[in-house]
């Protein structure tokens, strides 16, 4: 009996894509091959619940989606794709309708006023992220208490912003703070801990107390390679910052497969011009060139089209597209194609954009005064 399939939608594109990706297994190796299976499935996906989420919230009345959960949703995902105005976009709304409808202090008004503060740190807009997470800091020890995991949440992004903003101090004691609670709270295994775990390593990294840092980073490292899996983007984070130590510490032998296993997993879960992703290119670029700085080519290719991708996505004065133009300056200085004129006009921008005192500026000063050019500056993610 013929069955029809006419009304039944039939996702043409998304099989051709998993066609194209299982043929290759045929002519590549078979790791690499299912590396690219995987990377062209995840881009499918991700692209698909987008799009279905997109539908489904146009079909929504205007007062409907500000209040949906589909619109968190939503912004998520395009936030883990790397869309940040996209997600922001969708934050705004959703922080707008519920300031509007359920009054500054409704969980659901303070998880929108969360996710975007959150946003602007990641897109470098300090300032206003300070000023979100500290309201959700405040409304949350009101409403839910100092140990409520929300609470313990926002306190601890809010000490990742003090210390991007270069109040190490400050940061610190909120970040001990959200540790010691989710701890006591959730465990040392949840996700939650472990990422305020990592946090804490890199405000600790940039006092220059490497030895109070390592072994938090390996704690975390442990937790999310066993809780999350080897491919999950906080684990692959938490490689990257395990080898960014190593390198601070001069075991470039140590940093090189963390950095490696970083960059070929972000560029399978994430896509190539994920900000991940482009930090993981920038690191790992920039290691090659100080380990054979006679030879540079072997970087430089490393290296690609990550600034003018980082500059295109993310924007000129992101931080991680700073790190990325300094990180190919001192390439480009090895290979005899770049002045250290272009590295100092870096430099100045991250005096603009950072601050002087900023760990990222500081290094790069050093690698300006250096004759060698042989010092660090590295991307915590």
């Amino acid at each position: 009996m013929h069955i029809s399939n006419q009304g039944a939608p039939e996702p043409l594109s998304e099989r051709k894509v998993l066609l194209v990706g299982v043929g290759s297994l045929t002519t590549r190796r078979k790791a690499e091959g299912l590396s690219h299976v995987t990377a062209r499935v995840s881009e499918a996906l991700r692209g698909w619940l987008v799009a279905s989420a997109r539908e489904e919230l146009g079909r929504l009345a205007p007062a409907e989606r500000a209040t949906s959960v589909l619109i968190n949703s939503c912004g998520r995902l395009l936030y883990v794709q790397g869309d940040l105005p996209g997600a922001e976009a969708l934050y705004l709304e959703a922080v707008g309708g519920r300031r509007d409808q359920l009054g500054d202090r409704h969980p659901d008004t303070l998880v929108s006023i969360h996710n975007l503060g959150r946003l602007l740190r990641a897109k470098g807009d300090l300032n206003g992220a300070e000023a979100l997470l500290r309201e959700a800091v405040l409304a949350r020890r009101d409403v839910f208490g100092g140990r409520h995991p929300d609470t313990l949440a926002s306190i601890e992004f809010l000490g990742t912003v003090l210390k991007a903003k270069g109040d190490l101090d400050g940061g610190e004691a909120l970040l001990c703070e959200a540790v010691e609670g989710q701890r006591e709270a959730l465990g040392d295994r949840h996700p939650s801990t472990l990422h305020s775990i990592n946090s804490l390593g890199h405000l600790l990294c940039d006092k220059g107390d490497i030895e109070g840092a390592e072994p938090l980073y390996r704690e975390v490292l442990k937790g999310n390679r066993e809780t999350l899996g080897d491919r999950h983007p906080d684990t692959l984070a938490s490689i990257a910052c395990l080898g960014m130590l190593l390198d601070d510490k001069g075991d470039l032998d140590g940093a090189e497969p963390l950095y490696r296993e970083a960059l070929d997993g972000t560029r399978e879960t994430l896509g190539d011009r994920h900000m991940y992703t482009l930090g993981s290119i920038g690191n790992y670029a920039d290691l090659l060139c100080r380990r054979d700085p006679v030879h540079p080519n072997r970087a430089r290719t490393a290296m690609g089209d990550a600034p003018e991708v980082a500059r295109e996505v993310l924007g000129a004065d992101h931080p991680v597209s700073l790190l990325i133009e300094a990180q190919a300056a001192r390439i480009g200085i090895a290979l005899g194609v770049a002045g250290r004129t272009v590295l100092r006009q870096v430099v100045a921008r991250m005096e603009a954009v950072l601050g002087p005192e900023h760990p990222q500026t500081r290094k790069y000063k050093l690698v300006c005064e250096s004759a060698a050019g042989r010092f660090g500056g590295l991307l915590r993610m």
